[in-house]
């Protein structure tokens, strides 16, 4: 056929319509029936989407997702992608870990990597635990305005918590609030700790660092007996106890000491008037199948104008408590003693350090123990020798071991010699194989410290801060890991009206460090208590004042890198 014309080419497309219909490809009556209508033939599909996939693998603890979405796992996972996208993977990883490296399609170690899919690809993410953090950690406020006098304390494992005083209601009194601290998840929110309705006051922590059990003490006001004794359990897993009352006495409650053992059984040592009218030393044992017991007497001294007081009480991993205490008269100072089995048995009160005269003064006095039941005694003490005027101000120190308390005693280091005798409450810590650090401010606003090894008297007392016209406005807050590393602490005067955060840090092979600020306004801050665990990581907690808030619980870590 080879007409050109128009009416040429319709007779060629009819012509094939026909021929379409004569062999059935119509629908309908005999011989093919009607043509069917023009243009009822599908169009052709149009042709199929190129898709891509793309496979991840996860090593470690983290997440990887995607842009645009598809991937989102921790563990294996994979998406189909139209051919020629871009797609960003994001890599998220789990508390304490970090990114360590992309592989396959992805390289390097930014937290994000991006791929082309024109082709099918595979991509690794690895996951590693984080370098740990060595040095101070930023400040993190703990607590609303109105915060005063924390305590801290640190375990094996790096859990930590800080308790401290809160004004809140109407009247404003003074609660019992804490955190606590979870590797991996941070500070826990602040709560109160108790539903009393007296005025909270002092505030002891006692922890066993292994286990990480604790236990928390405080006085708080009563109506009816004025101050009373109080504590809760703190367990590392189940978190904060309820608390319970120590002690039934009418006598009010004076200062109070707390320790606790492996097991979660606590001693609490604490002086208050009664039985009579002066103020003696009670105990109280706390297990945590039976709660606490029945407060008793530790000393029968009935001397009319005599006065137990400032007891301290450390227990023994294993159960054993030893407690000390000081005894006046208004003319003289004697330290005593008395110590428990793991059963909570108290033998007979025995003197420790007697008053020799009226030249010779007992101040204040700390004590530690070791893992082994080992305990370290040191106090304050100044001597006048016969026909000076010049005061012999030192720290003195005495040992427990073997159940038995050792005859001797020593000075640490040389004596401060001034006209007045004056010496800070010496701060004393051990470690569990028994090294010691002590620490304490002398007249002229020095401060020193000195460390021990186990079973061995102290080494020279070193300068930790200069003296300065401006006072130590706090006692030194102190640490001490397993290698005698150490940190300690204070507040002092900056010449404005206000006061600084210093600490400064120990090492066996260069001694103290330069003291480093720990906070930079020009406002109070003071009230420093620190804790450090055996690997050296700690918890440093202060009473910071901020214009806006008022006073509030400022917290920093420290990490060793160990």
């Amino acid at each position: 056929m080879t007409k050109t014309s128009s009416y040429g080419r319709w007779m060629v497309w009819t012509g094939a319509l026909a021929l379409l219909a004569a062999c059935g490809g119509g629908g309908g009556g005999s011989g093919g029936g009607a043509l069917p209508p023009l243009g009822i033939f599908p169009p052709a599909p149009p042709p199929a989407a190129v898709t891509h996939r793309l496979e991840v693998g996860i090593t470690g603890n983290g997440r990887v997702g995607s842009q645009p979405a598809g991937i989102d796992c921790t563990d294996n996972c994979s998406a189909d992608f139209s051919a020629g996208t871009e797609v960003v993977l994001a890599a998220t990883p789990a508390a304490g870990q970090v990114l360590g490296s992309w592989g396959g399609a992805c390289s390097g170690n930014a937290g994000t990597c991006t791929v082309r899919m024109d082709a099918a690809l595979d991509v690794t993410a690895t996951f590693v635990a984080a370098p740990p953090v060595i040095g101070w950690g930023d400040a993190a406020a703990l607590s609303a305005g109105g915060a005063s006098l924390p305590k801290t304390a640190i375990d094996a494992q790096g859990r930590a918590l800080v308790v401290w005083r809160q004004i809140e209601g109407n009247p404003q009194v003074d609660r019992l609030w804490g955190s606590r601290y979870l590797p991996g998840s941070g500070w826990t929110a602040p709560q109160r700790l108790e539903a009393n309705t007296g005025g909270v006051r002092d505030i002891r922590i006692a922890i066993d660092k292994p286990s990480g059990r604790a236990v928390v003490l405080w006085t708080q006001l009563s109506s009816v007996t004025g101050y009373d004794l109080w504590a809760l359990p703190v367990d590392p897993a189940g978190g904060w106890g309820s608390p319970a009352l120590l002690e039934t006495g009418t006598g009010i409650v004076g200062n109070a000491s707390v320790g606790i053992d492996a097991n979660g059984n606590a001693v609490a040592v604490w002086s208050q008037i009664g039985p009579a009218t002066r103020f003696s030393i009670y105990a109280n044992r706390y297990t945590p199948a039976g709660g606490w017991g029945t407060a008793a007497l530790l000393e029968t001294n009935e001397v009319v104008g005599s006065v137990d007081g400032d007891p301290v009480v450390v227990v023994a991993g294993s159960g054993e408590s030893v407690a000390v205490w000081k005894r006046s008269d208004g003319s003289s100072a004697s330290l005593w003693t008395n110590r428990a089995n793991a059963s909570g048995t108290w033998t007979t009160a025995t003197e420790l350090v007697p008053d020799t005269g009226t030249g010779h003064s007992i101040g204040a006095h700390d004590l530690a123990i070791d893992a082994a039941g080992n305990a370290l005694l040191a106090w304050g003490q100044a001597d006048l020798p016969g026909g000076s005027n010049q005061w012999e101000s030192a720290v003195w120190f005495k040992r427990f071991s073997a159940g038995a308390w050792q005859s001797s005693t020593a000075r640490v280091g040389a004596p401060f010699v001034a006209t007045q005798a004056l010496l800070s409450t010496p701060v004393l810590r051990m470690n569990a194989a028994g090294a010691a650090v002590v620490s304490w401010g002398r007249l002229d606003n020095a401060l020193m410290a000195a460390t021990a090894v186990p079973g061995a008297a102290f080494g020279a007392d070193r300068v930790v801060r200069a003296a300065a016209s401006q006072a130590l406005a706090s006692l030194p807050a102190l640490g001490v890991d397993d290698a005698t590393n150490a940190l300690v602490a204070w507040a002092q005067g900056n010449g404005v009206g206000t006061s600084d955060l210093l600490a400064a840090r120990h090492t066996l092979a260069d001694g103290w460090g330069t003291p480093v600020a720990q906070e930079g306004t020009d406002e109070i801050a003071t009230s420093p208590d620190l804790a450090m665990n055996e690997v050296g990581n700690a918890v440093l907690a202060w009473q910071q004042f901020e214009a806006a808030a008022g006073t509030r619980i400022l917290v920093r870590r420290y990490g060793s890198g160990r």
